[in-house]
């Protein structure tokens, strides 16, 4: 199943910087050392899920 969080594409924005790299805007974000992606937890930065292991988050 392709993980809804990440659409697929394995990375998602940083939530603290928006993907700019750059955290309340003179800060270097430290969540994203800067790149402003990183991998998506849900699916490992693979951009799929598997159905047991989607069936377990939903318990």
């Amino acid at each position: 199943m392709r993980c809804t969080e990440c659409d697929g594409a394995g990375l998602v924005r940083c939530p603290e910087c928006s993907g700019e790299g750059i955290d309340y805007g003179i800060h270097k974000c430290e969540e994203c050392a800067g790149e402003g992606e990183f991998a998506c937890h849900t699916c490992d930065g693979t951009g799929k899920v598997g159905l047991i292991e989607k069936v377990k988050s939903r318990l």
